[in-house]
């Protein structure tokens, strides 16, 4: 029954690797809108870093947070701040596209980190596509609630398409396994 495969989303996952893009995940305070990134990873399309980086969000770590991506207040008391490094981030995502899974929230938090510091919002956001989205189209489990397919997490994603590489809520091995379910689905065949 599923994968459902169809093959526009194959060509879409092929459409999108033509691109180059490159690939970001982020680790953040939570999930509301004053929550602030703590950790970044952006990796190309085979998986090598670019730019990997704990940030101090000038703020306490929820311990709930913490739970999840276990990082803590200890960790990035010495870090940079956001502010500090997002020059390094925005010249690494300039005119790219960059790869998400989830891309509607790591875009929604960006935004607020960089409104936290003061800076201006640079990027443009049909630079960022959700591969979230486009495993949830290629699995196609349809939710008849939200009249779209389901979606569906990185842990699960990686682990069906038997992609061998750690989801453990550290930006650039979730950033990595990304850039590898791309690659997957580009190169699928569907028997």
């Amino acid at each position: 029954m599923f994968p459902v495969a169809h093959p526009r989303t194959m060509q879409s996952a092929r459409d999108l690797m033509a691109l180059n893009p490159v690939f970001l995940d982020t680790e953040t305070t939570g999930t509301g809108a004053n929550d602030l990134i703590i950790e970044v990873g952006i990796v190309d399309l085979e998986g090598n870093t670019l730019f990997d980086a704990l940030v101090n969000p000038g703020i306490p770590i929820p311990a709930e947070s913490s739970a999840v991506n276990k990082i803590t207040d200890e960790m990035v008391a010495d870090k940079p701040t956001w502010g500090q490094i997002w020059h390094e981030i925005e010249a690494v995502l300039r005119n790219r596209a960059i790869g998400i899974y989830n891309a509607d929230f790591d875009m929604r938090l960006m935004k607020q980190s960089n409104q936290a510091a003061g800076l201006p919002w640079t990027l443009q956001n049909d630079q960022a596509f959700c591969v979230m989205r486009l495993f949830a189209a290629w699995y196609g489990e349809w939710n008849a609630r939200n009249n779209g397919f389901r979606s569906q997490k990185l842990a699960f994603a990686g682990s069906f398409c038997g992609i061998e590489l750690p989801n453990n809520h550290h930006a650039v091995d979730d950033a990595r396994l990304t850039a590898a379910l791309l690659r997957y689905l580009a190169s699928y065949e569907k028997k």
